[in-house]
Formats: C-alpha cells, sequence, structure tokens
C-alpha cells in the first residue's frame, strides 16, 4: 500500500434504534465515535414506523464525534454506510419523505404476504429473489398500493435507509446489491436488476424504485458541499458501496468460508452462511442475499434474541437483583448471569421455546409465541434465565441445520458477535448444545466496522476483502464445546425440544384464534 494522508475509515450504521458513526484505523482500532438515537412508533397493533430524520441523526452522530477528537475530516479517507435492512421510506421526486419510514419488524402484511404466496406462489417468488412470501419489503410496498393508493400513486421512489443517506451526502440515487436484495424484488440471479416480470404482475413501476444496483466496494459518489456543511465531512469524501446491517456484522466478525456460520446475538438471533451459488433450499427455509464478498449469503432469523429476552427477564424477574446492583455498585447482568450459572444443566426440566414475537423457518408463523414446560413449585426465577439460555441454544443448533441442509455447507464453527458475544454463560452454552467451536468477538461496533472494511478495500488499502476482513478484524475468545454436556443437550434436543412444537402447533394457532374472539 501507498502512502496516504487520510488515515481513517468512516463506518456509518443507521439501525432501528439509532444512528452511529465510527472512525476505524486500518488496523480496526476504534478511533472515535458518535451516536445519535431513532425512536420507534406503534401507532397500530403490529405496526412499526419511524420518521425518515436519518440524516439528522447521522449529523448529529458526527457532530459528537468530532468534538470528541483531535481527527481531521482531512484525515477520512472513505465512508462506508451499513442500515437496518428491509426499512424503506416512500418519498417525491425530491426525496423528501411522504410518510414516515415503514420498518423491518412492522408486521401489518399477512394479507399482502397471503397474496403474494397465492398469485406469485411462494417458490417462483423464492426462485426469482431469494426471498419467499415474508413481512419484507415487498409485502409492505403492496399493502401501500392497497390501503393508501393516494400515497402509493404520490411516490416517486420507495428508498432504503442506506439510499436515503446516501442521497443525501452524494446526490445520487443508487443502492448497493447487498440492501436491494433484502427487499424481495432484487432478480437474485442477475443481481444488478429489479425483478421487472414480478413487479410488472404486481402492478408496481419500475421506476419507483433506484435506477442503479452496485456491488459492495464500488464508489457511489462523494460528499457533496451542502452535505459537506451539514455534516464537517470533507467535501469530495468518497461514499464507497458497503451491505446491511447484519451482512456487514458477519464481516467484521470474519465470516469469510462456507463452514463458518455468523451469528449476531442481539436484539434477534440471526444466522449467516456463505455460499459460491445461489442454493436454494426446497422448503424455503432461509433467504437468499448477496454478499459483499460477492458470493451469497444465505440467512435464517429468530426474531425474539438474546438481548430481547435478557431484557425481558430482566424487567420481569430481576426487581431483586435490580436492587442488589444499586446497592453494591456490581453490574445487574453480572449478578443475574451469576445465579443463572448455578442452575444445573437442562434447567431441572425446565424447558423454554423462544417464539415469543412469532417464528421463522421451520413453522413460519408470526402467530406463534413462546412456550414454557416443565414448571414445577420446585423451580426459581432463575431455572427460567437459564431455561431461557438453552432455548435459545437449542433454537440455533436448528437453524444451523436448516442452512447446513439447504446450502450442502459442513457448519464447524460459530462466528458470534452482538451483545451475547461478551456473556460467557451463553457463549458456552452455545458450543455445549451445537457441537460446535464459537468464536465470541469482542467487538462491540461489529455493523460499522463490517462497512469500513468495505470502504477500506473500495478505496484500494486492501487488495482483497478478504484482506481488509482479517488485517481489520477484531480479537475472539474461543469456547470449545464439552462433550458431555453436548451427550445431555443432545438427546433434549432431538427427543423432546426438536419435535415438541410439531406436535402442539395447531393447538397453539387455536389458541391464538380463540383468544382474539372477543
Amino acid at each position: 500500500m501507498g502512502s496516504v494522508s487520510a488515515e481513517y475509515i468512516l463506518g456509518i450504521d443507521s439501525s432501528t434504534s439509532g444512528t452511529k458513526a465510527c472512525l476505524w484505523t486500518l488496523e480496526g482500532e476504534l478511533a472515535a465515535s458518535g451516536s445519535s438515537p431513532h425512536s420507534v412508533q406503534r401507532p397500530h397493533p403490529g405496526w412499526a414506523e419511524q420518521e425518515a430524520s436519518w440524516d439528522k441523526a447521522l449529523t448529529e452522530a458526527l457532530d459528537q464525534l468530532f468534538s470528541q477528537t483531535s481527527i481531521r475530516p482531512t484525515e477520512i479517507a472513505a465512508v462506508g454506510i451499513t442500515h437496518q435492512r428491509h426499512s424503506f421510506v416512500p418519498v417525491d421526486s425530491s426525496c423528501r419523505p411522504l410518510a414516515p419510514a415503514i420498518l423491518w419488524n412492522d408486521v401489518r402484511c399477512q394479507a399482502e404476504i397471503d397474496f403474494l404466496a397465492e398469485t406469485i406462489g411462494k417458490e417462483s417468488l423464492y426462485q426469482t429473489t431469494g426471498i419467499p412470501p415474508g413481512p419484507w419489503s415487498l409485502a409492505k410496498i403492496l399493502w401501500l398500493k392497497g390501503n393508501r393508493p393516494d400515497l402509493f400513486a404520490r411516490t416517486d421512489k420507495f428508498l432504503l435507509v442506506h439510499d436515503y443517506l446516501v442521497y443525501h451526502l452524494t446526490g445520487k440515487l443508487c443502492t448497493t446489491e447487498s440492501s436491494a436484495s433484502a427487499m424481495g424484488c432484487l432478480d437474485i440471479l442477475d443481481r444488478r436488476r429489479w425483478a421487472d416480470s414480478l413487479l410488472a404482475a404486481l402492478e408496481i413501476p419500475l421506476n419507483k424504485f433506484v435506477p442503479s444496483i452496485y456491488p459492495a466496494g464500488t464508489l457511489l459518489g462523494r460528499i457533496t458541499p451542502v452535505a459537506a456543511k451539514a455534516t464537517g465531512l470533507k467535501e469530495g469524501t468518497p461514499v464507497i458501496a458497503t451491505a446491511g446491517d447484519q451482512v456487514c456484522g458477519c464481516l467484521a466478525a470474519g465470516l469469510l468460508r462456507p463452514d463458518q456460520v455468523g451469528v449476531n446475538s442481539g436484539t434477534s438471533l440471526t444466522f449467516q452462511t456463505v455460499t459460491p451459488e445461489p442454493t436454494f433450499d426446497p422448503d424455503c427455509h432461509y433467504i437468499l442475499e448477496i454478499s459483499p464478498l460477492g458470493c451469497y449469503a444465505a440467512e435464517t432469523v429468530v426474531f425474539s434474541g438474546v438481548s430481547d429476552l435478557c431484557e425481558w427477564y430482566r424487567r420481569v424477574f430481576a426487581g431483586l437483583e435490580e436492587q442488589q446492583a444499586e446497592l453494591t455498585g456490581v453490574s445487574v447482568w453480572e449478578i443475574i448471569f451469576d445465579e443463572t450459572a448455578a442452575v444445573p444443566p437442562g434447567s431441572d426440566g425446565l424447558m423454554v421455546f423462544p417464539f415469543f414475537q412469532g417464528v421463522q423457518a421451520p413453522y413460519w408463523s408470526n402467530d406463534a409465541r413462546g412456550m414454557v414446560i416443565g414448571l414445577s413449585t420446585a423451580h426459581t426465577r432463575h431455572h427460567v434465565a437459564r431455561a431461557i439460555l438453552e432455548g435459545l441454544a437449542y433454537e440455533a443448533r436448528r437453524q444451523i441445520q436448516l442452512l447446513e441442509s439447504g446450502t450442502g455447507n459442513r457448519i464447524e464453527e460459530i462466528l458470534l458477535y452482538g451483545g451475547g458475544a461478551r456473556n460467557q454463560l451463553w457463549c458456552q452454552l452455545l458450543a455445549s448444545v451445537t457441537g460446535r467451536k464459537v468464536k465470541a468477538s469482542d467487538q462491540t461496533e461489529a455493523t460499522a466496522l463490517g462497512a469500513a472494511m468495505c470502504a477500506a478495500w473500495g478505496i484500494k488499502r486492501f487488495p482483497t476483502l478478504e484482506e481488509a476482513v482479517t488485517s481489520m478484524g477484531a480479537p475472539y475468545e474461543l469456547f470449545l464445546p464439552d462433550p458431555a454436556l453436548f451427550a445431555f443437550y443432545n438427546r433434549l434436543y432431538n427427543e423432546v425440544y426438536k419435535v415438541f412444537y410439531d406436535r402442539v402447533q395447531d393447538l397453539d394457532a387455536l389458541r391464538t384464534r380463540l383468544s382474539s374472539s372477543l
């Protein structure tokens, strides 16, 4: 690499809860950061919306960053943006929002999901886009078409979070292969064009989507004078194509080979493995996206992840631990997990099914809900905590097996990132339940780092993206399966967990119908 004056890469992560701006060295060290929160509105049950003020949040995050460092904007060599996937905003011809953004976790579109399955066909849609009918962007655009025809007609473009920010920074209307693939209407084989026949069949004009789709590492544009004045960034700084948040997070965790699975252990529990070609699952158990590496990423998800369910447990059960934490100055989580670790493996017969917000593969039910079996008067709240972690580990094993079955990959190691990666009890449980080694990243800003890796590669600081990942990747802690515990958990998984919901799925659906019948 030649000598350059700029030393830092700016990785931006515009997530559901906020925007973070992180400056990285080419060795992957976090030099400075700033953040600004987002709020989520839920005006009706199942809805999730957000004001598309992502550009203002980015400005605030950058203001905070520059106020805390002596690093100058002239030292920033490139910008990479990652983002919450599937979320989009309808805009007019001047890219002004016409309504709040509809977020990835909005599930108002069940009728449209059913419509896609019936009219296009589950298999046909999957083979065309890599994404089966589900609560993705396409179904929500159909919802707008049917329920807000006035808004649909006035919409010039449906912009992803990434596209909106790139426009505000560069004046360019474009997106990335990875970002576009998550919308559910990209031609997954062509990769750089929308599925025009599909959109025509649905009577959605092609010109309501951005005209240009680029692979990761591409120069999308440069910071404009207006954007430079608003953000403090240097005019002319290159903005490089990256990928969506989970894809970037897995990249930062080191996902480069088919024998690995990247796992985001955060609010949700997301699983990704890579495959050279688009290997479609015969049962549509996973979605296919475009990886920044140029290959494909197969992904499954558990909506209620470690952070989400642990926070629920803290809120509902951990009042005494909260008081103890205030009195002693010890973290409430340290107290909770010390107590949880004292519960024996198997939680004395207690088992939790973590379908607290519905379930994706293999059951595909938005109405499914979490279950607890084996509860007795001998159990304590600490048993519930351990059973939650064990249930998540069981479900992780099932999701990994679904990925293996469809892709043909033999996954040997789990690359863990997100909040759960710093929970040693969870990491060891995951290793012992799945029978695979776990590499837990200590990087707290993995998604922004993945965006920075793509940007550094895009401006030729590294000859390949793989080298950028290797050079900038964070250290990890290794957890190996305990053979005795694996044998113990293996029977519980195969003989109870894996088969139980099959036997009660119809009753769970009946419960949903009856409980909402008043």
